[in-house]
C-alpha cells in the first residue's frame, strides 16, 4: 500500500503540471502539449479551431472545440450547423438527439462543458455525475478542458 506522503506528493506534482500548462497556454503551439484521447482528437480539435476562428481569442470557444472534437462526440454532431461549438447539446431547451446518442461518460463530459458555458438543464450537475463515473482518461480530458477554458486566468 502506498504511503500517504507519496500520494500527496503525486497530487502536488500533478497540480503543479496543470498550473504550468495554464501559465504557458498562450505560447505558440501549446496545443501540442495538450492531452488528447488519440491522434484523431487532436486533428479534429485543430480543424474545429480553424472553423471557429473566435477560438483563437476566446478560451470558452476554444475549450468547447476541444470537447466537441472528441471523436466519440464529433461523429454524432454535424458541427457546421451551429454557431457555438456546444450548441448541439440542446435543442429547444432540451437535450438534443445528438447528445442522447452519446455514451453516458461522454454525455457527462459534454454536459459539464455546456454547464460551464451557462447552458443549463434540469439534471443533476454533470460534474458530480462525472466524478462518480469518469475513468482517468476522461478525467484528463476534463482537466485539459479546464486548462484551455481558464488559460487567460494567469
Amino acid at each position: 500500500m502506498r504511503k500517504s506522503y507519496d500520494k500527496v506528493s503525486n497530487i502536488h506534482e500533478m497540480m503543479d503540471h496543470l498550473e504550468e500548462l495554464i501559465k504557458n497556454s498562450n505560447q505558440p503551439k501549446i496545443e501540442n502539449e495538450y492531452f488528447y484521447m488519440n491522434h484523431e482528437h487532436k486533428e479534429l480539435y485543430l480543424s474545429l479551431r480553424s472553423y471557429f476562428s473566435e477560438s483563437k481569442s476566446n478560451p470558452s470557444v476554444d475549450a468547447a472545440c476541444y470537447i466537441t472534437a472528441i471523436p466519440e462526440i464529433y461523429e454524432h454532431v454535424n458541427i457546421f450547423d451551429y454557431i457555438f461549438p456546444l450548441d448541439w447539446v440542446q435543442k429547444d431547451g432540451k437535450l438534443s438527439d445528438e447528445f442522447k446518442k452519446l455514451k453516458p461518460h461522454m454525455q457527462y463530459i459534454a454536459l459539464a462543458a455546456a454547464e460551464a458555458s451557462n447552458i443549463r438543464f434540469n439534471t443533476r450537475p454533470a460534474l458530480s455525475l462525472g466524478m462518480d463515473y469518469w475513468n482517468i482518461e476522461q478525467l484528463k480530458v476534463f482537466w485539459q478542458y479546464t486548462i484551455i477554458r481558464r488559460k487567460n486566468a494567469m
